[in-house]
């Protein structure tokens, strides 16, 4: 219990140095590929020769299982994960790719991004925003940007909140510490 205590405060202090999307988006990718690497060194042979010989050449760059989605298929498919993690950390992937390509500075609330989160088996429902645009909603516009602040914190925090249960739970999965 003290061991996932100190995994998850590693987690969280890794995470909330990330304060925009990007970065934040490829250190999840950096995590789940750390875990996921101690997942596959726990589901393969535990002898020391086997390991160095056999299961680390698989898991280099140019090796057959080089790439975070080969082995993530092969986790999946050997039952060492389940399918709402394999959906979650694949809808990662297509999100990281997506801001690799676009040069674009999106925030946490944007369409682009919200859109991918809402559907992550990992995170609890989201609240709305408070929408501003009925005749009658005339308010200063300090209260509107602070309730827009407000809600983009409220999205991050939730996001690292579930990220940190996610790579957990992948690292639990093997009953392995933290080396990411």
């Amino acid at each position: 219990m003290e061991n996932r205590q100190k995994t998850e405060n590693q987690l969280l202090e890794r995470l909330n140095k990330r304060t925009e999307v990007k970065p934040f988006i490829q250190e999840v990718i950096h995590l789940i590929t750390g875990a996921i690497d101690q997942l596959m060194l726990k589901v393969f042979r535990k002898d020391d020769y086997a390991v160095k010989y056999a299961v680390e050449p698989l898991l280099q760059g140019d090796g057959p299982l080089g790439e975070l989605a080969v082995r993530l298929k092969l986790v999946y498919a050997l039952g060492a994960i389940s399918r709402e993690i394999y959906e979650d950390i694949e809808l990662f992937l297509a999100l990281n790719a997506t801001l690799q390509q676009e040069q674009q500075r999106y925030e946490f609330t944007d369409d682009e991004i919200i859109g991918p989160v809402r559907m992550l088996h990992c995170m609890g429902v989201l609240p709305e925003m408070m929408r501003f645009d009925q005749p009658e909603d005339v308010i200063d516009q300090q209260l509107i940007d602070l309730q827009k602040y407000r809600y983009k914190q409220m999205v991050r925090s939730a996001l690292v909140l579930a990220v940190t249960a996610l790579v957990a739970e992948i690292l639990d999965t093997g009953e392995i510490g933290i080396g990411i």
